[in-house]
């Protein structure tokens, strides 16, 4: 009997002790792998076939320019000095508002990712949890490389956590997903990205996806943002209804 309970806990003792190892290599691995995301060199890159663009709030208020979407569809366009320059970038298009050239776009937001970034792009579709017109909406998830994750944490440190002016209000901070320099969605990039824990997290392969955007109700839209993707990658694209 005392034989069995000594040998009943010397291996205890030996699965807790390995338990406690494989531990401390998973910390030791993800807080390196945090290391070197926060410490990556990330080179300015070029605009691309499938990219997500950054659209900073108070430079572009500068230059009058907001996304207005109409029918889940994004566009930039430059409110007139003499009219108030109102939030949220979410409403119907008006006549007095200069729309501006995709290309003038390319030249003044910063390319945050390209395909290059982007390891996998995928369209989840579920119920609507309140009572809508239409029952289900979509979700695009976009899951990132390495390098793409720090991109996107770099930037979000960048414009999202950046100190504010005393009295200065606060403002959604989006991004721009382009597909063939077809603006396609224009999400709200979460305070959360920023944070040191969304980095580590990503680092120790803690979630399968990196970017959600939602809720996207067309269908259309979901499909061409995730074909888009596999066009520019050089793979087939994804047929039939999701």
């Amino acid at each position: 009997m005392l034989m069995g309970r000594l040998q009943q806990w010397g291996t205890t003792r030996v699965v807790v002790v390995v338990l406690g190892g494989l531990l401390l290599l998973y910390g030791a691995n993800t807080l390196y792998g945090y290391y070197q995301l926060s410490r990556m060199h990330l080179r300015p890159v070029a605009p691309s076939y499938f990219m997500v663009l950054g659209f900073p709030s108070s430079e572009m208020a500068e230059r009058r320019w907001k996304i207005i979407i109409t029918q889940e569809v994004p566009k930039v366009v430059e409110v007139p000095r003499e009219q108030r320059f109102m939030r949220p970038e979410l409403g119907a298009e008006e006549s007095n508002l200069r729309r501006i050239d995709i290309e003038e776009v390319l030249k003044v937001c910063p390319t945050i990712l390209t395909e290059q970034h982007i390891e996998k792009v995928w369209v989840e579709r579920r119920e609507a949890e309140t009572l809508r017109a239409r029952p289900e909406y979509f979700v695009v998830h976009l899951r990132l490389t390495p390098e793409g994750r720090a991109r996107l944490w770099r930037y979000a440190r960048t414009y999202v956590a950046r100190p504010r002016a005393l009295g200065e209000p606060p403002s959604d901070e989006r991004i721009l997903l382009l597909v063939n320099k077809q603006p396609w969605a224009a999400p709200i990039i979460r305070a959360e990205v920023a944070s040191s824990w969304w980095l580590l997290s990503r680092a120790a392969a803690l979630q399968t996806s990196d970017v959600q955007i939602q809720p996207i109700y067309d269908e259309e839209i979901a499909r061409e943002i995730a074909d888009g993707f596999q066009r520019a990658r050089g793979l087939s694209p994804i047929h039939g209804r999701l």
